[in-house]
């Protein structure tokens, strides 16, 4: 053999070997794709946030809002999921919100439980001083100067990453963040399917938009020294709060029925047959019992059903296209 020949031979092996790897990668590669677009498990630390979250920003028009999500432990991107928006309070931390309210008080571990996507924004540095949100829609498309806007513009950038079901997006606040989400009951009637509240009211005294239907979940403490159960001359009181959004959803009023919870140291009112099926229901937590909370995030067993549980078993009975 010449050593033309012999150079011929060794190209031509290593061709076959070069073509052989890059088969066995690709077919390597394909298979880790696929396994990757089944059902994923998010359980690593990721940017110092605590099991299954992370820290993300959202940007539009060169401005940029942080938020921290979190993703159920076997989310499938195959199938939509509802999405959950939890604002924190007055002067409140995204991050350490998600670790309070999601990690210590277990909101996170009901959204694994029940497969929903968790948000925690972070609202902007005001005029007063502190971090707070500011209901009402102003009709600027700018995300730091509307948190209406914003709210809706996190809700679509979401979408892009996550496949959310855009029927089933619920707006959950407490205190300031409460607020927050009484004013997308009405503002964001056409993007929020319910809302939940933690220990806040509405500071809006209408809504102006003709045969709203959205449903309200409220946990209040009647000896709330921050927002009053009874208000205040700053604040409504909670039972006006009620009133005004049983005729908002044109509840009937004789559609009352109460329910004493843990012996008697919850009442929960129930109001139901409203516009397209809309129903409220205020649990009211006796200041003089053991379930007592003042101005918190209620984490209770009522009757053997914790306020988390209780919180989602509401608001997913409601969708945008019921």
């Amino acid at each position: 053999m010449n050593l033309s020949t012999f150079n011929n031979l060794v190209n031509i092996k290593w061709f076959l070997f070069v073509v052989l790897s890059t088969f066995i990668l690709m077919c390597k590669c394909s298979n880790a794709i696929k396994n990757t677009q089944q059902s994923i498990k998010y359980d690593e630390n990721v940017n110092g946030i605590k099991n299954h979250m992370e820290i993300q920003t959202i940007t539009h028009g060169g401005e940029t809002r942080e938020y921290v999500i979190h993703i159920p432990s076997y989310y499938d991107e195959i199938n939509p999921t509802p999405l959950m928006i939890n604002f924190h309070g007055f002067g409140g931390s995204a991050t350490n919100y998600a670790q309070n309210i999601g990690e210590d008080k277990g909101l996170n571990a009901t959204a694994n439980e029940n497969n929903f996507i968790v948000v925690y924004p972070q609202a902007i540095l005001g005029i007063k001083g502190s971090p707070y949100w500011t209901p009402g829609d102003s009709g600027i498309n700018n995300i730091m100067e509307n948190d209406v806007f914003f709210t809706e513009e996190l809700i679509f950038q979401i979408g892009k990453t996550y496949n959310i079901d855009y029927n089933r997006v619920y707006a959950v606040g407490y205190s300031n963040g409460g607020m927050m989400s009484y004013d997308l009951a009405c503002s964001g009637a056409n993007f929020i399917a319910a809302v939940g509240i933690m220990s806040g009211i509405s500071i809006s005294g209408d809504c102006e938009i003709p045969n709203i239907s959205t449903s309200i979940i409220h946990f209040h403490s009647m000896e709330d020294d921050t927002l009053p159960y009874q208000g205040n001359e700053d604040y409504q009181s909670v039972p006006d709060v009620i009133n005004s959004w049983i005729n908002f959803n044109g509840i009937p009023e004789s559609s009352q029925r109460v329910t004493r919870l843990n012996g008697g140291e919850v009442l929960r009112y129930d109001y139901t047959g409203g516009n397209d099926g809309s129903s409220l229901v205020l649990y009211s937590i006796n200041g003089s019992s053991k379930t007592k909370g003042g101005h918190v995030w209620f984490n209770k067993t009522l009757d053997g059903v914790n306020t988390n549980q209780l919180l989602w078993n509401f608001l997913s009975n409601y969708s945008l296209n019921d």
